[in-house]
């Protein structure tokens, strides 16, 4: 009896832990009816979208004014204070060039000018007197002509040497030369002391005001341009695209290349430099693709997909994306025309949850503009 008793109090004690665990794991596990919280986010539509289709091509910035400057004599440059980067105005001292042979031909066209003067003032004399011994029949008229002959030679002579001063006295002026227009110099290829001669570059200006982009175009690309069109450009340096005019189009074709050029104004008061590199974008006609809001997209595991809903609740699709335009991006694969997608609150979005539309949001792209 007593070893019954102890079977039957063990017995009871094993049943009784037993009971107690299955309550703890049923009280645990979660059950298979139970629903996630909904999330309320907006969704649209998927639809085509226009968009165009760009040639792009790179071009660099150029100045429309461009000079480079020479010394019209022969001497040593003097007084070349200007440096590289230096804004200059019109009109203003760039370099002067060693005058000493400019006034010594000054001093001889001088002393020319004031002989053939005397010899003018003897041959009017002459002229006079033989004029007035003519008339009353003292000399011959061969004497008179020439007399008369003299006094001409005489008065070219005069005309010939003033010519020559002027133009000596002109050279002077061309000892200072002076900035033809406000710009920038950008070369110096010249230091004070240097032998100038005319044709010989010594300073390169560019006039900072007046820049354009300048590209390059193949043929097929060139014969759908018009004047005035607006084009896309993006600098280097610039955060931003900016937009450009068309205001040249040169015809004649680049012989080794078969290429055209094409100038496009730049927008006033942008800080750009010459010689910067830019991306050209030309508009060649449109195509038709499935474009979503960036916001639409998100990333799981280094993977970008897309929440589509279907019978209310949300599941990730993998897409491949393309081109970004106007805060929308192309999708190339991974969504249809007509499916439904999240496209707000859908960064802590899980596949299956439950989404509840936002009112008013249910619409297509196109409809929305996004």
């Amino acid at each position: 009896m007593k070893h019954t008793s102890r079977y039957f109090g063990i017995f009871g004690l094993v049943a009784l832990f037993g009971m107690t665990g299955c309550s703890e794991q049923t009280a645990s596990s979660p059950s298979s009816t139970e629903q996630t919280t909904p999330v309320s986010a907006q969704v649209a539509t998927v639809q085509l979208d226009q968009i165009p289709l760009m040639a792009v091509v790179p071009g660099s910035v150029v100045p429309e004014q461009k000079a480079s400057i020479a010394s019209r004599l022969t001497g040593y440059i003097q007084k070349l204070d200007i440096q590289v980067g230096q804004t200059v105005k019109q009109g203003e001292l760039l370099f002067s060039i060693d005058s000493a042979d400019i006034k010594s031909a000054i001093a001889q066209a001088n002393a020319a000018y004031k002989q053939a003067l005397a010899g003018l003032k003897d041959a009017e004399l002459d002229f006079n007197r033989f004029s007035k011994l003519y008339k009353e029949a003292s000399v011959s008229k061969q004497q008179y002509d020439k007399m008369r002959l003299q006094y001409s030679v005489a008065q070219q002579n005069v005309a010939a040497a003033k010519s020559s001063l002027n133009q000596a006295k002109e050279q002077l002026h061309y000892a200072n030369v002076k900035a033809p227009f406000d710009g920038v110099v950008v070369e110096k290829l010249a230091v004070a002391g240097d032998l100038a001669a005319p044709g010989k570059p010594i300073l390169v200006i560019e006039n900072a005001s007046s820049l354009s982009v300048q590209t390059e175009v193949a043929g097929d690309l060139f014969a759908v341009l018009r004047l005035g069109d607006a084009v896309q450009i993006v600098l280097d340096g610039q955060s931003e695209p900016i937009v450009g005019i068309i205001y040249t189009l040169v015809g004649a074709a680049n012989p080794k290349t078969r290429t055209h050029t094409v100038k496009l104004s730049l927008p006033e008061g942008l800080n750009v430099n010459s010689g910067t590199f830019a991306r050209v974008s030309f508009k060649r006609g449109s195509r038709q693709t499935i474009m979503v809001p960036e916001r639409a997209v998100v990333v799981r595991a280094g993977i970008e997909g897309v929440f589509i809903v279907k019978e209310g609740r949300a599941f990730f699709h993998m897409v491949r994306t393309g081109l970004k335009r106007a805060g929308k991006i192309e999708i190339q694969s991974g969504l249809s025309v007509g499916e439904t997608i999240v496209v707000s609150n859908n960064q802590t979005l899980l596949n299956g949850d439950v989404v509840v539309p936002e009112l008013n949001t249910s619409e297509s792209f196109v409809e929305q503009g996004a």
